[in-house]
């Protein structure tokens, strides 16, 4: 194990955020110390801060690419946070920025507003208005709009497979990929505080579910779920990714074994790669469709 990463590990450990990031991923002042220790992936920079795409505080993002491709036109990945729809920060998140520039994409971290100061289908607007926002712009950060992914983690990952699935909000910008790592996409009835916070409101509820709105698309699908995960059940993954299939979408569906929630992000991080090999599978597939 390199030095530099034992020693984190080690940190981690004294914060006690190690053994599957629970708390780090869960709270999010644990997740900013975590985002503040943890060695990055490099060389990579952030080239825009707080982009804005609305008028809100929370309607801005971030953009990072890899520092050795300055002048090279990259295509485009944009990372949604999870958080039960409720928390988050992009600025706790620049680990996830610095792995996936890493891989050679222009990286996009928006923020969007949350729950209880909106509710469905409000954070959606925000995260399709960042994607068309970016899209229009790309040239200033050297991106390419014609090779876009949406990716994203929990409730973040729930954001990018519905903004692909559902007309409304991308003003018909194609998507050629989606990573949805640990997701929830078939979670109706509503009967976790998160989700009644979040959708409880909405009057046609089956609205709000991925797998009741799938349509033909050119978007190929990785779905990466862990048997494990005990926060959102691997229901989830597979339910969609058989829908996906019967009306002829591209999914592929990954199953994991003795990794939790928090774990399937964590192991994007350098010190928790060995955990399961998420990024390496998300490389591939980003390799292989963009």
């Amino acid at each position: 194990m390199p030095q530099d990463t034992a020693m984190t590990k080690r940190r981690l450990l004294n914060l006690g955020l190690l053994g599957g990031l629970n708390a780090a991923l869960a709270a999010c002042n644990t997740l900013t110390i975590f985002n503040a220790v943890t060695p990055k992936d490099g060389p990579v920079r952030r080239i825009a801060r707080d982009v804005a795409f609305g008028d809100d505080p929370r309607q801005r993002y971030d953009v990072y690419r890899p520092a050795a491709r300055d002048g090279e036109t990259l295509p485009v990945v944009v990372f949604v946070y999870g958080g039960n729809w409720a928390m988050g920060s992009k600025a706790d998140y620049s680990w996830v920025g610095h792995a996936l520039a890493s891989m050679g994409y222009v990286c996009a971290l928006p923020d969007y507003r949350l729950v209880p100061n909106v509710r469905y289908p409000v954070f959606l607007e925000d995260v399709g208005a960042a994607v068309r926002h970016l899209v229009a712009h790309a040239s200033d950060y050297g991106a390419d709009p014609s090779r876009l992914a949406l990716s994203g983690h929990s409730a973040g990952a729930y954001n990018a497979v519905m903004v692909t699935l559902d007309p409304r909000y991308l003003d018909a910008i194609p998507v050629k990929a989606v990573v949805g790592i640990s997701g929830p996409y078939d979670f109706y009835p509503f009967d976790v505080p998160a989700s009644r916070d979040a959708f409880g409101q909405w009057p046609r509820p089956r609205e709000t579910q991925p797998v009741d709105i799938v349509r033909p698309l050119g978007t190929q699908f990785l779905l990466m779920h862990s048997r494990a995960d005990t926060v959102v059940y691997t229901h989830n993954a597979v339910n969609l990714d058989a829908k996906l299939r019967t009306t002829g979408d591209s999914s592929r569906l990954k199953l994991y074994d003795g990794l939790s929630h928090q774990d399937m992000a964590a192991a994007l991080s350098i010190p928790f790669r060995g955990k399961g090999p998420i990024f390496t599978d998300v490389k591939a597939f980003l390799a292989e469709t963009l």
